[in-house]
């Protein structure tokens, strides 16, 4: 204690005592870096196979329909509608091995509101799409040196459910005599396309992944019947155990 207190001392008189300030407030800023560093770039025990592991997720992005720029009016109507659309799921992955993996997703694209105008006022259609799907991933790169980095591709199909909810603004036309409420259709689609996987820890995995669904009603869902187009999300997963 007193060599402790003698350095304190003669720290105090040199000519560094002045900086000690500055040494402080670099203390309080390279801590976290080097913590988040750390978690980030600390490679022992992470280049796990991500083909051989069970993870349970959440993925936010966009949907884009494509046919909802080339929508086309009735006669005497104007029609508004998104072409992109905010899009959320929850995925589940069963490693299966070998670069191989099963993926399940129950998705939610709120599309908005299709808005019509005409002569006798306004009214619209709120259009909620909820692709359940089942794809098999493909990691190419899984069978050679193992990396954070994991690219895969995936294909798949999913059973889809529109539900179109139909309401009135100030319309005074022939529709106020039309059954309103809510409509439910379904419909098969299929979806092909790839991303990739980080690996962040033992536990966690971020990944980014695109790919292009094909979706068609064959009737009008919020006054568009195709609803094909790619889809972006960026998302976080939780490892669950080696499968």
């Amino acid at each position: 204690m007193r060599l402790i207190s003698i350095f304190k001392s003669v720290y105090s008189l040199s000519p560094f005592a002045e900086y000690r300030p500055s040494f402080l407030l670099m203390k309080n800023f390279l801590f976290p870096i080097w913590f988040f560093s750390s978690i980030l770039f600390f490679r022992s025990c992470l280049a796990i196979d991500l083909s051989s592991v069970n993870m349970v997720g959440i993925r936010i992005g966009f949907w884009n329909a494509v046919e909802a720029k080339n929508m086309v009016a009735p006669p005497e109507q104007e029609v508004l509608s998104k072409v992109t659309a905010p899009y959320g799921d929850f995925s589940f992955s069963a490693g299966m091995k070998k670069g191989f993996a099963l993926g399940f997703s129950l998705g939610s694209c709120y599309r908005g509101e299709t808005r019509y105008h005409d002569p006798y006022g306004y009214y619209w259609k709120r259009v909620t799409i909820y692709p359940i799907s089942a794809e098999l991933k493909y990691y190419p790169f899984s069978g050679f040196k193992k990396s954070r980095w994991q690219p895969y591709v995936d294909v798949g199909g999913e059973v889809v459910s529109g539900i179109e909810n139909l309401r009135f603004g100030e319309y005074s036309g022939s529709l106020l005599f039309m059954e309103g409420g809510t409509n439910t259709y379904l419909t098969f689609g299929w979806h092909a396309g790839g991303g990739i996987e980080f690996i962040l820890s033992r536990l966690f995995v971020i990944g980014a992944d695109f790919k292009y669904r094909g979706v068609n009603f064959g009737q009008e869902v919020g006054g568009l019947k195709n609803y094909s187009g790619p889809e972006a999300t960026l998302g976080l997963s939780y490892i669950l155990k080696g499968s």
